[in-house]
């Protein structure tokens, strides 16, 4: 049972990580997107889109950083098992 639990926190984590993953890169280019609104004058506009790009970045940063904690929680319990 123990085992199974580990498998499914293990994949849960992994998958946390892919989804973080995914939405840096997208929220990176939202960022880029607001500093290319940034040279065609669009200055309101370009500071919230990279605003909410870097909002997103750092969520998603967290949460990837979250999913490595738990995995090495994991491995540290594992480790005092054996």
């Amino acid at each position: 049972m123990r085992n199974e639990i580990k498998r499914e926190l293990l994949r849960q984590a992994k998958l946390t990580f892919n989804v973080a993953l995914f939405v840096s890169a997208a929220s990176a280019m939202i960022t880029l997107f607001g500093v290319g609104l940034i040279y065609f004058n669009k200055l309101s506009e370009a500071s919230l889109t990279a605003s909410g790009g870097a909002i997103a970045t750092i969520t998603t940063l967290n949460m990837a950083k979250e999913a490595k904690d738990e995995l090495r929680e994991i491995l540290a319990e594992d480790e005092h098992e054996d």
